[in-house]
């Protein structure tokens, strides 16, 4: 708001001040002197130099018609002491321009209405002059081209400012897009703990379960070994058994359960699978190949949030009862799999909507691909292919941040 505050610089204020004392002056001297005249060209000039120079916030629509009031009446003045004079029309020009510096929207219109009159009564005040004409056109020039230079400045003022606030924008999506990976791997990590509760739970229950009975039998037999040894011999291979099962569960929960971040997006990835099965009314499965490897942490948020996305649709749109995850590697590349038994169908199409945009965008900007397809009998299937390596800086920035349209499928 600082910069309208004045909207002639001070490089143009001077002159113009310069240039409106001279035009008074040279109507002073033109005109046949008497005690009316300084005084009423004293008053003209003070109220041009006031204009000139006062700041632009300050107008107002009454202030505007007062001075302009003023000043066409100290003009009457003259035209009716002296008569008709060419130069009165000089002095009407400095208001004229004047006028036509408003650039404010609310008020350049009523100045432009003020600048009309003024012209008329330049007309009216030289009439029957030879040259009202041509100084009619020349004051009509000079304010068109101060219209058009203000327009011009008003127009590249405006579009600085939307640059400004474009770069603001970006600025703060940047932030946003920052926070929301946190976010994302904040997601992984409570998704991970999640499913690390799970396995701790079915430990408790599976591996517990089977050693309290390993110990009971072990009890058994120690009772058994004095009085019925073949009886104790027969015991020993169903005690080992399920020492066998029970060592099998430990070697699993500690492959996927290890304490550092290593297996997080797969970890991560069931986890969500698991509490979609637990909250929503959709038999769902999960598959993994028993060898991936270690993701890095950009891949596993994209993964997670495309799952994550390709689950709210099953859930809100397809009307689906069944779905399946499936997770492998193939090529240095990691592929993801989501299938649903839903209504979809090649046939009938679909517009894609903010959800679909968003995971093709997620997989470009990862480096790979996000392909829909029907499935052999209905449904949609999705298929993510991921590079295993993550993607450079400038790859990664390329397409991440903008979608055009909202909506779901």
């Amino acid at each position: 708001m600082s910069n309208r505050t004045n909207t002639m610089s001070m490089y143009v204020r001077i002159p113009f001040s310069l240039t409106s004392g001279g035009l008074v002056l040279l109507a002073g001297l033109s005109l046949h002197a008497t005690f009316l005249l300084w005084p009423v060209l004293s008053l003209i000039l003070l109220s041009y130099l006031f204009m000139t120079w006062q700041r632009q916030n300050w107008w107002t629509h009454t202030r505007y018609a007062l001075l302009t009031g003023l000043i066409l009446m100290f003009i009457c003045i003259l035209r009716l002491s002296y008569g008709a004079n060419l130069y009165y029309g000089y002095l009407l020009i400095p208001l004229v321009l004047l006028l036509a510096k408003e650039q404010q929207q609310r008020y350049s219109r009523f100045a432009t209405l003020l600048a009309a009159i003024a012209v008329l009564a330049l007309f009216a005040m030289c009439y029957p002059s030879t040259f009202v004409f041509q100084l009619l056109a020349y004051t009509i020039v000079l304010y068109v081209c101060i219209r058009a230079i203000n327009v011009y400045k008003e127009a590249t003022r405006l579009s600085q400012q939307h640059v400004q606030e474009l770069a603001q924008a970006q600025h703060e999506l940047q932030h946003m897009y920052e926070a929301l990976q946190e976010a994302s791997l904040h997601s992984l990590r409570y998704a991970t703990l999640a499913e690390r509760t799970r396995l701790a739970r079915d430990m408790h229950d599976g591996l517990g379960h089977q050693l309290t009975s390993l110990i009971v039998q072990l009890q058994a037999l120690e009772l058994m070994l004095p009085g019925d040894p073949e009886q104790a011999a027969r015991t020993v291979p169903v005690m080992l058994g399920i020492a066998r099962q029970a060592m099998a569960e430990v070697r699993l929960a500690v492959r996927e359960w290890s304490e550092d971040e290593r297996g997080l997006g797969p970890t991560a990835l069931r986890g969500l699978a698991s509490q979609w099965a637990a909250h929503a009314s959709l038999a769902l499965e999960f598959q993994q190949d028993d060898d991936l490897s270690d993701w890095s942490v950009e891949t596993s948020v994209t993964l997670y949030r495309i799952l994550q996305e390709a689950l709210t649709n099953i859930a809100r749109h397809a009307r689906a009862t069944a779905a399946s995850i499936e997770v492998r590697e193939d090529q240095q590349m990691v592929i993801m799999t989501v299938s649903d038994n839903g209504f979809y169908s090649e046939a009938a199409g679909f517009a894609p909507g903010f959800g679909i945009k968003s995971m093709r965008e997620r997989a470009q900007a990862a480096g790979g691909s996000c392909s829909f397809s029907q499935n052999q009998r209905q449904g949609l299937c999705i298929e993510v292919r991921l590079p295993l390596e993550a993607p450079s800086q400038d790859e990664r920035t390329t397409g991440l941040f903008f979608t055009s349209d909202g909506g779901h499928l």
